[in-house]
């Protein structure tokens, strides 16, 4: 069975042909499309269309249906956008995104399926990835942002005592910060800053001097030490089997893993294996009827 898997951004899609019976995608077949963030209804689903036209394509195949990985805001069960009041697709204000793509893709409307982006990211790890052995599963991006998710047996879990409200650990506080605001891009440029009294570009500029500038080594060391301290709790309320990184910030794991782990030494810490490929990865497993069945209530609820 072939599916498509999406991966759509605020400037970006990326598609590609995902077969389900290798668990596997077809590399072959992947476009990337720049998007008009800023542009209009019609030249936004256009753009779209012709990435999911040209990827089906690819094949002879029959390509049964899509899974689209999407930022929210958004009503992942119905495919409806709630984005408005930022700099992204809000031409797409309350527009069926589901009803646009089987009309203009021949495709029927059940068989479009959105997801989170970044819990797309932790069902592709907990399903066919690095955490596959596992049956709880905490999935963590670190970018612009943080992201994550808990699962059990490859089920996002959102609304449990056991976690935070969601599933989101962004928008809780570690030593009176929002963790967004720590566990980030920004927060490893503030606290480079705070130690050598200068600005760098990004993260992999950090990396590049570890070996010749001591604050660059202590930045992704306290980093990382602080990130095992903030996760600890969850983790251990949750009672997780192992924790998974993704994100281009789990690309410095080498320059903070160690610190990390020694907040979490009864936690195996893996990074993601699938890289930019997991988010097509998980929402192409949403085609799967039988994996669908078991979160089509929790996307209600997304």
């Amino acid at each position: 069975m072939y599916s498509i898997g999406v991966d759509i951004g605020g400037s970006h899609i990326s598609a590609c042909l995902y077969n389900h019976n290798k668990k596997e995608v077809n590399k072959e077949s992947l476009i990337y499309r720049k998007i008009d963030s800023k542009g209009s209804k019609k030249e936004i689903i256009h753009g779209w269309v012709d990435a999911l036209e040209t990827c089906r394509q690819t094949t002879e195949e029959e390509v049964v249906g899509i899974g689209i990985a999407m930022p929210g805001p958004f009503d992942y069960y119905n495919g409806i956008s709630l984005i408005k009041d930022v700099d992204k697709l809000t031409a797409l204000y309350k527009i069926n995104i589901r009803v646009e793509l089987s009309e203009k893709l021949g495709i029927q409307p059940l068989n479009i399926r959105f997801i989170n982006d970044a819990t797309a990211f932790s069902i592709a790890e907990a399903m066919v990835g690095c955490a596959a052995q596992y049956k709880r599963v905490v999935a963590v991006t670190l970018g612009t942002g943080l992201g994550s998710s808990f699962l059990i047996d490859g089920k996002p879990i959102i609304l449990d005592k056991r976690v935070p409200e969601g599933g989101f650990l962004y928008n809780q506080f570690y030593h009176n910060e929002m963790a967004d605001d720590v566990f980030s891009t920004r927060g490893i440029l503030n606290r480079y800053k705070s130690l050598s009294g200068n600005n760098i570009p990004n993260v992999r500029a950090i990396c590049d001097r570890v070996e010749e500038d001591d604050s660059a080594k202590k930045s992704l060391l306290q980093f990382g030490g602080e990130l095992g301290d903030f996760l600890k709790p969850y983790l251990h309320e949750f009672d997780a089997e192992v924790l998974v990184l993704g994100g281009n910030i789990a690309k410095a794991f080498p320059y903070f893993g160690k610190a990390l782990s020694a907040y979490l030494p009864d936690i195996p810490v893996k990074v993601s294996n699938l890289g930019e490929q997991a988010a097509i990865t998980g929402s192409a497993l949403l085609v799967d009827n039988g994996y669908y069945n078991t979160i089509k209530s929790t996307l209600k609820l997304m």
